[in-house]
């Protein structure tokens, strides 16, 4: 008998290349946590805030959604050190030090300067009702990683389903469908204020049968194309999911959804959302169900009987008559909590048409026997493939929405960064969906055009155009402002070259720092607040933490915000101060080669964009270059020898 030939198809490579690429990210991210956590002592681990030790139990109670919270302290109340863990972080549970791996994770709940509230997910192991001292440790990312691998094996193996099918599109062994055409002036719009490229991208997704692709430069308002979708498909009476990477952006899209009118239910720890969309999540709709007050009661009763097991405040131990009495009562009140607990989730689960979570959410036991007509997938470009086909294991059709052309997602480990993890699903699909499944929106809200034009030209194939509302608008439009020729100009790029000014590195840390360009930045906020700009209006950003360490040291004003360029992607404000940081007679650029942040950057700004950098090194990357001389045919260029 011959052996079994095994044919090996591309998809079969690629995915195992794509693993292979995931395990170098995993191994970098274990390396860097092992350095960083595990190679340290405890007493070590614990003035670094990375470890709570010889906690005991405080209370436990249920809080719906499957979730147990479980609360600890210090056996005499007295307050916790200071550590790190921060309310949506998750950390792990043991009761010995040695212990690090296969342990309890929790996502922490809430926090006061005595006690530590975790969150749980699964049934906790019968020793966390004993009266034993806890340990809580930084957990290890591995469970995240887990997902993805296990969502490569499922897309590569996945043969005549919805998955196979959307896995053979993505590598054009299969062409994209669309139904019959829908002329716009037939589609009842939600939204009455939908710009022409806004309604054509709504258009293209109700026509698409399979999947489509939406590309939403900065201020073109990508979400409020999604959220007419999605009124779209609720008004068909569809299954619809919505997803994002992150928290942040999950919650920025029920915000939006709810505002709209939609009752959707968001998946994820109440932790790590936002407290005012609380209301709407899995875990509150469940607590506030009837059934979930006698859950609870049921719960304390199980730790009375728990106590009464251990009798560890007793002098005679328990008979073993005694004993198996207690463990018949308490295997039967956990059938009890098990019962109620499931019919308040298929009360809840069943009523629900729209669901909001991050990718990693279409693993929940609440998709187990769903299919979902559409699946809307945002901020598509920030997320990992592996992570994208998470969600994608339960659609019919898909909505991609992004842009490609600001940060890819995070990727620690440089090789495979080089070798394209950082390639998302949504590039993939753009380069082989035709004109019929995809859509790039053109029309912007935010940026004056001077602000707006060196991206559009250089990102957007010059193809931006600057509504009506925003185009020549500036910081002395608004109310209180001074009108002078300064706050009227609405881009700057202040020239640091010949003073002498270089760079700086942190000890520890490895970041980039530079004080005297950090002073022009100080002297300019201050003359935007004189000048009448409000504070909360005005944002401070830069490519390395140590200039925004540097930054938040020198400016005392409160309500300016002070971020990095990364973490402010997403995000606008009247007027942006940059501080580009880099300067040094070799040219040495570092991350600011992918011009893709400098883009994040350049678009943040709604009437003020005032860039601090040094020509002499900037210049170095063509991009640069072309930048300053855009500065110079706008006359947005100064040197700061004009300063002095």
């Amino acid at each position: 008998m011959s052996d079994k030939i095994v044919i090996t198809t591309e998809s079969d490579q690629y995915f195992d290349r794509l693993t292979d690429l995931l395990r170098l990210e995993e191994v970098e991210e274990k390396r860097e946590y092992e350095e960083q956590f595990l190679r340290k002592s405890p007493d070590q681990r614990e003035k670094a805030g990375k470890s709570l030790l010889k906690l005991v139990v405080s209370d436990i109670h249920f809080s719906g959604g499957g979730h147990q919270l479980v609360s600890f302290g210090y056996e005499n109340g007295r307050p916790l050190p200071i550590y790190s863990f921060d309310v949506g972080d998750v950390v792990s549970l043991s009761r010995e030090l040695k212990a690090l791996e296969n342990l309890p994770v929790g996502t922490v709940y809430d926090r006061t300067s005595s006690e530590i509230t975790l969150a749980f997910n699964r049934r906790l192991p019968d020793w966390i009702n004993d009266e034993s001292l806890f340990y809580l440790n930084e957990a290890s990312p591995r469970e995240s990683f887990q997902k993805m691998f296990d969502s490569i094996k499922r897309v590569k193996e996945a043969q005549h389903d919805r998955l196979a099918y959307f896995r053979n599109l993505s590598f054009g062994e299969k062409k994209p469908m669309t139904g019959d055409p829908i002329p716009i002036d037939r589609i009842r719009f939600n939204n009455p204020g939908l710009n022409q490229w806004q309604k054509i991208a709504v258009q293209k997704a109700l026509e698409a049968l399979d999947i489509a692709v939406i590309h939403g430069p900065p201020g073109t308002g990508k979400t409020t194309v999604l959220v007419e979708i999605i009124r779209q498909a609720v008004s068909a009476e569809q299954l619809i999911f919505v997803t994002a990477p992150s928290n942040t952006a999950c919650d920025h899209l029920l915000n939006c959804l709810v505002r709209s009118g939609i009752k959707a239910v968001r998946l994820g720890h109440p932790a790590r959302i936002m407290d005012h969309l609380k209301v709407h999540t899995l875990d509150f709709k469940l607590a506030n169900h009837v059934y979930s007050k006698v859950a609870d009661d049921l719960l304390g009763e199980l730790k009375r009987l728990f106590r009464q097991k251990a009798r560890k405040k007793e002098r005679r131990p328990l008979t073993t008559e005694e004993k198996i009495e207690l463990d018949e009562k308490i295997r039967s009140t956990r059938n009890e909590i098990d019962a109620l607990e499931e019919n308040v989730w298929s009360q809840v689960v069943d009523g629900a048409q729209v669901w909001v979570g991050t990718h990693t959410s279409g693993n929940d036991r609440v998709f187990e026997n769903k299919t979902f007509d559409l699946l809307v997938i945002d901020e598509a470009t920030q997320g990992v493939e592996p992570s994208t086909w998470i969600p994608m294991a339960k659609a019919k059709k898909v909505i991609l929405a992004g842009d490609h052309k600001q940060l890819p997602p995070t990727v620690m480990c440089e090789d495979a960064k080089r070798k394209g993890l950082d390639v998302t699903l949504f590039e993939r699909f753009k380069k082989i969906l035709g004109p019929d499944h995809q859509m790039m929106l053109k029309l912007q809200y935010r940026m004056h055009e001077k602000i707006m034009s060196f991206s559009s030209k250089k990102f957007y194939g010059g193809e931006l155009v600057a509504d009506e509302s925003v185009r020549l608008h500036t910081l002395a439009d608004l109310s209180g402002v001074k009108r002078t020729p300064e706050i009227e100009q609405p881009f700057v790029f202040l020239d640091t070259v010949g003073r002498g000014f270089e760079e700086k590195l942190e000890p520890g840390s490895g970041s980039k720092f530079n004080i005297e360009e950090a002073a022009f930045v100080v002297g300019e906020l201050n003359r935007l607040i004189d000048a009448g700009v409000k504070a909360e209006d005005i944002a401070v950003i830069s490519p390395y933490s140590a200039q925004v360490r540097l930054l938040e040291s020198q400016i005392q004003i409160s309500g300016v915000e002070i971020a990095s360029i990364d973490s402010f992607q997403g995000r606008e404000k009247e007027a942006v101060i940059i501080s580009l940081v880099r300067s040094n007679t070799e040219g040495k650029m570092g991350f600011l080669t992918d011009v893709r942040r400098m883009n994040v950057a350049l678009t943040r700004a709604r009437r003020k964009l005032f860039v601090v950098g040094d020509s002499g090194t900037l210049a170095t990357i063509p991009f640069y270059k072309a930048f300053i001389e855009y500065a110079e045919a706008v006359g947005g260029y100064k040197s700061s020898w004009e300063e002095v």
